[in-house]
This record gives structure tokens, sequence and C-alpha cells, in this order.
């Protein structure tokens, strides 16, 4: 379990290569220690509003497996700038009711402008849904977004408290054991300028899930499992600097954040170079894997 993991911090450099992968869900980190958007700005929120269309198209899945309904109250946790949040609105109908909760004030400055009747948008974090009483969203997703929340237990008790009985609750994640070429690009990169001693051992954070984690935890949250599968996406980019500012835009500002400043310029400049070796005729082929994971609570 998630409690029984939490021990010490990991090292900052397996931080370091988990920020540079976090939009693709390819592990969880170790939130405790920094406030995940801290770094965010508004040039970066309206660069992935541009730039998350990965996250868009995995999104959608959610909501298809979701089943939502005309009529629905729906809350989407993370919206970011919300584009799906925005695409949900138009399945709920004008009966319906669609609102978005980020922690960035910048993506909500975005995700604003595409409010109208039906559709809002308001500061706040998963761990902390006071302004919302019992028993009253139809449904709750978080699009790949569970890996950044500090407390994951605490979110998903307050999600079960807001849900109706017999409401669903959607999640896209990525898991511990997940093995990413990017990661390896990545590490490589870090290892060749900072020295042999950042050679990771397992590259996992400490506070990270395995599949088994994920599905004891919703279980003990009191959720019943409906749909939880496994899932392979294939993105593809024009060229190693289109991957680098889609992860800067993703991050919220942390790449390489935790890396000295006078280092960072020649780490990035590796990680492009090995990238351009996967180019191809289509372009940069980045692989990541994802957990889907549709539950309910009880009636």
């Amino acid at each position: 379990m998630l409690k029984k993991q939490k021990k010490k911090r990991t090292k900052t450099y397996l931080n370091i290569i988990l920020l540079i992968s976090w939009s693709f869900n390819f592990f969880s980190l170790n939130l405790s220690a920094y406030d995940p958007v801290a770094n965010d700005s508004l040039e970066l929120a309206r660069l992935y509003d541009k730039l998350s269309t990965p996250q868009y198209i995995q999104g959608k899945e959610l909501i298809k497996l979701l089943k939502v309904t005309p009529g629905s109250f729906v809350l989407d946790l993370g919206c970011g700038t919300g584009r799906l949040t925005a695409y949900l609105k138009e399945l709920v109908g004008p009966k319906g009711w669609v609102i978005g909760m980020d922690p960035s004030p910048y993506r909500i400055e975005i995700a604003k402008q595409r409010m109208k009747e039906g559709l809002s948008f308001q500061l706040g974090r998963s761990e902390d849904l006071g302004v919302f009483k019992d028993n009253f969203f139809d449904f709750v997703y978080l699009n790949s977004v569970f890996y950044w929340i500090r407390d994951k237990e605490t979110a998903l008790v307050e999600i079960y408290r807001i849900l109706k009985p017999g409401g669903k609750l959607g999640i896209t994640s990525g898991y511990k054991f997940e093995n990413s070429p990017l990661l390896k690009i990545v590490n490589d990169a870090i290892m060749e300028v900072m020295g042999k001693e950042f050679a990771s051992k397992g590259m996992m954070n400490e506070d990270s899930f395995s599949k088994e984690d994920f599905k004891e935890l919703l279980q003990e949250s009191g959720f019943f499992i409906i749909h939880f599968e496994q899932k392979e996406y294939a993105d593809y980019f024009p060229s190693p600097k289109d991957v680098v500012q889609f992860f800067k835009a993703s991050s919220n500002g942390n790449l390489l954040e935790d890396i000295p400043q006078t280092k960072r310029a020649s780490i990035l400049s590796k990680i492009e170079t090995r990238l351009e070796r996967l180019r191809s005729s289509k372009g940069i082929k980045i692989i990541h894997w994802t957990i889907l994971a549709v539950c309910q609570k009880p009636l």
C-alpha cells in the first residue's frame, strides 16, 4: 500500500528524470517537497493548450469508458486549460453541468475563456473538495494528473464523498514498473553530464505505485472497479525541440528544475541528440503506457 511505501525521499536526480516523463504517465512523483505548479507561467499554460493533444485524446477515451449521460453533473479534477472539460460539456447537454478544477492559476485563466452556461472553472486541489456538498456529482475524473496528488488517500475519500451513490470515478495514470525508452534517453543524458554516480538503480520513486497498489487503493477507498486496463499509446513529434517543448509545458515548468542551471543546456542538447536518432518519416515516435480505470460508488 501507498502508506507503507512512504519512506525516505528519493534522490534528486530521480525526481528530475520523473519530471520530464510525467505528462505521458510514465511514473509517479514524490511531491511532498515542492509545489508542482510553482514554476508554471501564462506562457507555459498557453503552450500547453496548443500541445496537449496526447492528453486530450487519452481523456476522450476515458470519458467514453465512463459512459457519461446527458444531464449529468461532472467534475474534472486537474482540468488544465479546459480542453477536455469543454468537450465533455457538449456530451452532458443543456441540462448538465461540468466544473473544471486545477491548482494552476495560469491554466485556469485560459480555461475560463471557455466558460459558458453549464461550464465553469475554479482553482483548487483534489485533496480539498470542501466547496462541494456530499453526493453531488454523477461523475468525477482525473486525466493524467493522479500521480501529481500529494495525498492520494485523502483525495479518494473526498471524491467518494462528493459522488452520488452509483456515481463513477475515472482515472488515467502511469504505474510503477513501466519501462519507457524516453526515460532511458533522459537518464543517459543526465549521467553523461552529471557523472556515473547518478547511475539509476531501478529508476523508481518510492512513492510510485504498481498496478496492484492502484487497485487496492481504489477498493480500500470504497469503490467497485468496473474497468481496469493497461494501454499503449504512441505519439509523433516533428523534431527533438518539439518533444522538449511539449514536456516543458506539460510539466508546469518543472523540466530539469533541480538540475543546476549551468548543466541544463548541456543535458537538453544531449537529450535532443538522442531523440534525433528516433526520427522517421512520421517524426519522432514516443511510446507510453497508461492505466485506464473506471470505478463506481456503491448504491
